[in-house]
């Protein structure tokens, strides 16, 4: 597990977090649960930071993460908030657009080429590595381009290119070379397998979409929260800072230049998301989650959800989908994408369209943030009541955040079996 960068005082129980964000909340509830008392400052009106639900007149439109994929503690959380999860449909298509039209990803070409290189023996994994680099001598470079650059774009939003190894794939640890290809899909599929079976499983949201969880750590924490606030960091006790890099660099500029500056070497990928609300449902994603998209097909997105089908009691009425894109997208270009889908959709049947830009969405994972944490855990080391912490630390997902958040809470000083 990743651990959250610095250390609190647990003999002063009083901590003040900056940020009301997912990550000030969450970790604000476990430090509560553990009797700390909590002050979480917020500069703006609201909390939640990028996780918003707007309720618009044909459905919900989430501004960011439009599900939280549970594993022990999320499920954990979730019973101890008294949230009902609702789960996305299950046993839908998966899909990636090649050769003009959303296809499975899972062809027997690219079965066939995995199991004809599986016994290559992939490249030393040394901290330059990138996933690309690792990857290519069993995938090939049309595979990496047509499936796991989509893939992880997915996740991370960026190609395999870019992507840190040793950052994606953490199981690795110090390990610095694997005989074959097989042996490093045997200890994946291992690790998979032995992960506590939940009572829900995969990807949940709420009724009234992704802001009910948001609402509800709110509401823990209501007495604990100072929106509008103007106050500064000032170290004089237990402070940890729950914004993204760069506004934690702004933070703590003056008071400690040196971690401010590696802060601010973390660079940052900008999204937005798009949901629109159609009068008829795309055919090419009937049944289906959504579908990923390579680069160089013509698309201004680079994913695409089918909400309706994932979570269908939270979209009744019309069909919606929600286009994700490095673009501030204009109607122009929703269209675009959609005929490239389905040529039948005219901007006739466009009911509404919900975009919200993020100018610094999320955290690039690459080797200069894997360069910049690991100087920020050394610098943080001697921090006896500073913390850092956001998705730029634990893990991109909530789910990686919460797991952090809980484990930190409870042992704030133990570096023990941290990855960093």
């Amino acid at each position: 597990m990743k651990r959250i960068i610095g250390n609190i005082d647990p003999e002063n129980r009083n901590v003040s977090i900056w940020g009301a964000g997912f990550s000030g909340l969450v970790l604000g509830y476990y430090l509560k649960d553990q009797g700390y008392n909590v002050t979480i400052h917020e500069k703006s009106n609201k909390v939640g930071g990028k996780i918003q639900t707007i309720k618009t007149g044909p459905g919900l439109a989430e501004t960011a993460a439009n599900a939280l994929y549970l594993n022990q503690d999320g499920l954990d959380l979730l019973k101890e908030l008294k949230l009902e999860p609702l789960p996305a449909t299950k046993k839908l298509k998966r899909l990636i657009f090649l050769k003009g039209k959303p296809r499975k990803p899972f062809q027997v070409s690219l079965f066939g080429k995995i199991a004809a290189n599986s016994y290559k023996k992939p490249p030393l994994i040394s901290d330059g590595l990138t996933v690309a680099d690792f990857f290519r001598p069993l995938l090939g470079e049309e595979n990496l381009k047509h499936y796991l650059s989509p893939a992880l774009g997915g996740l991370y939003a960026v190609p395999a290119e870019r992507l840190h190894f040793k950052s994606i794939f953490p199981l690795v640890e110090n390990r610095a070379q694997f005989d074959s290809y097989f042996s490093f899909l045997k200890m994946f599929f291992k690790y998979q397998k032995s992960q506590p079976k939940l009572d829900i499983s995969g990807s949940v949201s709420f009724e009234g979409g992704m802001q009910t969880l948001i609402n509800r750590l709110a509401e823990v924490l209501k007495h604990d929260i100072k929106l509008n606030s103007k106050e500064k960091p000032r170290l004089n006790g237990n402070t940890v800072i729950c914004t993204d890099a760069i506004s934690a660099s702004e933070l703590i500029k003056d008071l400690r230049p040196e971690i401010s500056k590696e802060l601010e070497r973390i660079e940052y990928r900008s999204l937005s998301s798009t949901t629109l609300f159609l009068k008829r449902e795309i055919r090419s994603l009937q049944k289906a989650f959504g579908v990923l998209i390579p680069l160089e097909n013509g698309f201004n997105s680079i994913g695409i959800l089918n909400n309706k089908a994932i979570f269908p009691a939270n979209n009744q009425n019309l069909s919606a989908y929600t286009l994700i894109s490095p673009k501030d997208l204009t109607r122009e270009e929703v269209l675009s994408d959609l005929k490239l889908l389905g040529p039948e959709i005219t901007d006739e049947d466009i009911q509404h369209i919900e975009t919200t830009y993020w100018n610094h969405a999320l955290p690039i994972y690459n080797l200069q943030l894997f360069l910049a944490i690991k100087k920020l855990h050394q610098l943080c080391l001697k921090e006896k009541n500073l913390a850092f912490f956001g998705n730029y630390v634990a893990g991109i997902s909530l789910r990686d955040m919460i797991s952090s958040a809980k484990s930190f809470a409870r042992n704030p000083t133990d570096h023990k079996n941290s990855q960093y």
